[in-house]
């Protein structure tokens, strides 16, 4: 989550495991004589990680309803992990035209000296 480091450090932005009900509990229903006439369902839930992030109505200032979103930590490893290797690549970049340049301005200045 781009951003997510001065965010957190602003407390804008949270992130929790909760229980997410997917089916609620259906409480067993039976007649006078005790006979079930609908059967007990348990709930059924999961859990889940989330970022949180408070949300503001920029014209009034006025706090609106939390942005929710489900994370997948396997999804931010391979997410973290490309960002590294693009990392690599950049400055394996760099450090390339940083040579180039060093060796450009050797060059200049050994031309320069040669020409007085």
């Amino acid at each position: 989550m781009i951003g997510y480091k001065s965010l957190k450090s602003k407390s804008k932005v949270i992130v929790r495991k909760k229980t997410v009900i997917d089916k609620a509990e259906i409480k067993e229903i039976t007649d006078e004589s005790q006979n079930v006439i609908r059967p007990h369902q348990p709930e059924q839930s999961h859990e889940e990680l989330q970022v949180v992030a408070k949300r503001f109505d920029p014209s009034t200032g006025e706090a609106l309803t939390d942005s929710v979103q489900k994370i997948d930590i396997k999804n931010i490893e391979n997410q973290l992990n490309e960002k590294k290797k693009m990392k690599e690549k950049i400055d394996s970049e760099v450090a390339d035209f940083e040579q180039l340049l060093t060796d450009l301005k050797q060059v200049n200045n050994k031309a320069g000296d040669k020409n007085e």
